[in-house]
């Protein structure tokens, strides 16, 4: 209440102060319901309910008018007949509402002293009660087939409209919207909304990087039009097949390995890789790292995983917490693990760099295209046989002249892997992945924690539903004492991406007595909570999910710039290779970019590269996504090449042994890029024994713009049973660079 009435002893009373008692009072009450609850005019109560055909009644109720503040009541339940609103042939409409008028009512007598001095009274009966009366009022529509609903009057408020026939009312409909809601069913109503928010707000906030991944992803898929040119093709190189019937040998070499080339000849001078090359010049390998250390515009993790600045913020709770269980009540396991790595990427690009048709057979199957170019330094490994099919599938490649791009499909990859063994209690929740993003922390509820005992906390993939310990993807340790009760927070050493539509389990193991709390329900984990015995995974309960908070990285921006240290050749840089562990996801984009004469170059497909024989290049990163998914690189392993080559090569191949000796021998080259105008030569040569045997005539056929066949027809004196072939090649430059594609030989 603003104001009040100050009251003292032997004071003189009034009947302004009891009435401003009153009056101030309910002054405040009225400032209440204008300021607090409505400004509108609503009502509660007041049913409107067909009593007979012929009339309605109005329930007990109250006028809340918003504008004034002041309540009108209604405390006796009215009927109102509309026996003589009934229309005489079609229907019609009637608007039943309430209007606020006082009233003086308690009419009683009371005396009133009318001689001061004599102390005379007169009697007099007045009004001792003034009332908020709500006041039912019915306004009447038009008769009509398909009538209208009539509008009350104004400064009326609308509480039914009823609508009437000629046998009586037909239908009630409420006015709901004018109701005034009670308090303690909007608080009821808001908690279950602020529910449903916090589960669904970090799925619905990420739907704009889920809508980019999906439009990226569809990007890539072979159209129609795509695979009918694919059969035109593949009739094509049928017809040219053009192998003789009567040869003895055949032979083919597409250049993607060293297979065939004899590199321990004294003449061998080139560099064998998707098409023949010239030798390496001048070469300098390195590492990736920033030029400054404390770059605000990127976070590099314990691990050395590096991404774009992020806040952390938690998409998925699970904190009501209905019971605990202890991890070590199950069987103590001694489990094998092996975790994966994040997979790789390989971007070239240089003058030289010219596109190789022959790219295409690293999808043959007869080649390892993942050892083969993903392989770094003097690692030492191979794809198993038995995974190679599925190498082929998940290697990714895109060549275009003077930009090579190789990456794994998957994030993570079993090509290079960890092997441990963990030891204790095994307690496992598996969860649905609702969205694509970077995991970078676990929170779980340790209702009582052990201080003689640590805790190994996993994450696997879980695509059968259950962890799976050869597909670890993430592992944090923490030591005896580091476990403390109440929310514990495991820090992930390097931020994991899990993707929208996977299954994942977060596995606690430990040998200690702690106790973790757990929820009822998994409506939003999709999960279950498991345990191990015997090194399988049993249900613990299928209505309960582990206590569980899952912490993902929020991007500052959704563009980020990070300097890395410049890139130094001595004689200048023709050629960069940057062969790197990093996760791209759908809709992102990792762009390098270098620096000369003053300008930015990014490494595009759509920009040729201009190193301009600089011998010092500065390089950055961009980063390219949302505010909830983006690219990361690990720098302190990645493997940065920049050479520059000859302009001349010797390529000699292995001995080529013929099941029956012959002298009539024919070798066809694929040139690509080449042309005499800009200075290109090529000439073949078999080295049969110690002799160098030039060929007899050759001629040339045109498959493209680009590619001409050139067959070499050799006649030799005698028959030979073994022979090599020598290509020797010049002219190739950073304004006109070609290579040898293909070589097939024939012996007839």
């Amino acid at each position: 209440m603003e104001k009040s009435v100050i009251y003292r002893d032997r004071q003189e009373l009034q009947a302004a102060d009891l009435n401003n008692t009153q009056a101030w009072g309910d002054e405040a009450r009225r400032h209440i319901v204008s300021d607090a609850i409505t400004s509108e005019r609503q009502f509660v109560g007041l049913t409107v309910s067909g009593r007979s055909a012929t009339e309605l009644e109005v329930a007990v109720g109250r006028l809340y008018d918003g504008p004034t503040g002041k309540v009108y009541a209604l405390d006796v339940a009215q009927v109102q007949s509309v026996f003589a609103m009934l229309p005489l042939q079609d229907q019609k409409w009637v608007a039943v509402s309430v209007f606020g008028q006082e009233e003086d009512t308690g009419i009683e007598p009371r005396d009133f002293l009318i001689d001061l001095q004599t102390r005379e009274v007169e009697p007099e009966a007045v009004a001792m009660q003034r009332r908020r009366v709500a006041t039912v009022h019915i306004a009447q529509g038009l008769e009509s087939p398909t009538p209208e609903r009539p509008e009350p009057p104004t400064g009326y408020t609308l509480i039914a409209h009823v609508r009437l026939s000629p046998t009586g009312v037909q239908e009630v409909v409420l006015a709901e919207g004018r109701r005034l809601p009670n308090l303690q069913r909007v608080d009821a109503r808001l908690r279950t909304a602020e529910g449903w928010i916090l589960g669904a707000e970090p799925r619905i906030a990420h739907i704009m990087s889920d809508i980019a991944g999906l439009a990226s992803d569809l990007s890539t898929r072979a159209s129609l039009e795509h695979v009918a040119q694919l059969g035109r093709d593949v009739a094509k190189l049928k017809e040219r097949g053009e192998i003789p019937d009567d040869y003895v040998f055949y032979g083919a070499d597409h250049f993607l390995d060293t297979d065939e080339s004899d590199t321990a000849h004294a003449a061998y001078s080139a560099d064998a890789f998707e098409g023949i090359r010239p030798p390496i010049a001048a070469q300098q390998t390195g590492t990736l790292s920033l030029l400054n250390p404390m770059d605000p515009e990127a976070r590099t993790s314990a691990a050395g995983l590096m991404l774009p600045a992020f806040d952390e913020v938690t998409r998925l709770r699970m904190e009501n917490r209905a019971g605990e269980l202890a991890i070590n009540q199950y069987q103590y396991q001694t489990l094998n693990a092996v975790q994966k790595t994040m997979s790789r990427e390989r971007v070239r690009t240089g003058e030289t760099l010219t596109y190789c048709t022959n790219s295409a057979f690293w999808k043959s199957g007869v080649y390892d295209p993942v050892t083969g170019i993903l392989r770094r330094g003097d690692e030492v490994w191979t794809v198993d046989p038995a995974d190679q099919a599925r190498a082929n599938i998940d290697h990714q490649f895109l060549r275009v002249t003077r930009m090579w791009v190789d990456r794994w499909e998957e994030p993570y990859w079993d090509m290079v892997t960890t092997n441990y063994v963990v030891q204790g209690s095994v307690l496992a929740q598996t969860v649905l992945m609702a969205q694509t993003g970077w995991l970078t922390s676990v929170e779980i509820f340790v209702t009582s924690a052990d201080a003689a005992g640590g805790l190994t906390v996993l994450v696997t993939e879980a695509a059968l539903g259950q962890p799976d310990m050869e597909k670890v993807l993430s592992r944090a340790t923490l030591a005896p004492g580091s476990v403390t009760a109440g929310w514990l927070k495991v820090a992930l050493p390097d931020p994991l991406l899990v993707e929208a539509g996977k299954r994942y389990a977060v596995a606690l193991v430990t040998g200690a007595g702690h106790r973790v709390g757990f929820t009822e329900g998994t409506e939003y984990t999709q999960g279950i909570l498991m345990y191990t015995q015997d090194g399988a995974y049993f249900t613990q309960a299928a209505e309960r999910d582990l206590m569980l908070r899952l912490n993902f990285a929020r991007f500052v921006s959704p563009r980020a710039v990070v300097q890395m240290q410049p890139l130094q050749l001595a004689g200048g840089v023709q050629e960069l290779d940057l062969l790197y562990d990093s996760a791209v996801p759908a809709g992102c984009r990792l762009v390098w970019e270098y620096q000369t004469g003053g300008l930015w170059r990014p490494v595009t497909p759509d920009t040729p590269p201009a190193f301009g024989g600089a011998a010092l290049v500065p390089l950055r990163a961009v980063f390219i996504g949302t505010q909830d998914l983006m690219p990361a690189v690990r720098p302190g392993n990645a493997q940065v090449t920049v050479r520059r080559r000859g302009t001349a090569f010797v390529h000699v191949s292995t001995s080529r042994l013929l099941g029956t000796p012959s002298q009539t021998i024919r070798v066809r080259l694929l040139l690509e890029d080449f042309s005499a105008a800009a200075g290109h030569t090529v000439d073949c040569r078999l080295i049969v024994g110690a002799a160098t045997v030039a060929a007899t005539s050759h001629r040339d056929e045109i498959v493209d713009g680009r590619s001409l066949w050139r067959e070499f027809r050799f006649a030799l004196g005698a028959n030979t049973g073994a022979y090599r072939i020598r290509i020797d090649g010049a002219g190739v430059t950073g304004a006109n660079p070609w290579h040898v594609a293909e070589r097939y030989d024939l012996a007839l």
